[in-house]
């Protein structure tokens, strides 16, 4: 079961920690960032590790998105017709770039769904 409320604190944590990591550890912070917020995504949802890799590989895949489509809309504001066709092109190849960035999610959402260890409740 998804919990989108996790699901939109994991995709803020992904922009945060993914940002402030990439200045602080060139390189490798950024994996890093997306790592421990699919940790978090994992811990705030507890269940098994299954139920903590759908709802951080919801994150990743929802961050993707969401940039796609903003640079859809101020490619398109800024050039035009111009600025569409080359945000498009762009979001299909960062769309396919990012299922590096959901699988981060995925494993980092089932390392802290194992860490919280508790069996998920529903109301």
């Amino acid at each position: 079961m998804i919990n989108w409320g996790v699901v939109i604190v994991g995709f803020l944590a992904e922009i945060i920690l993914g940002a402030i990591l990439g200045v602080l550890i060139p390189g490798w912070g950024a994996l890093l960032g997306v790592l421990l917020a699919g940790m978090l995504v994992g811990y705030m949802v507890g269940g098994d590790a299954g139920n903590g890799a759908a709802n951080g590989a919801v994150a990743g895949a929802f961050g993707a998105i969401v940039l796609s489509i903003l640079l859809l809309i101020f490619g398109t504001i800024l050039l035009g017709l111009i600025g569409f066709a080359a945000a498009s092109i762009t979001s299909v190849i960062l769309l396919v770039g990012s299922i590096g960035v959901i699988i981060i999610m995925a494993l980092g959402g089932a390392i802290g769904s194992l860490i919280k260890g508790e069996p998920e409740t529903s109301l």
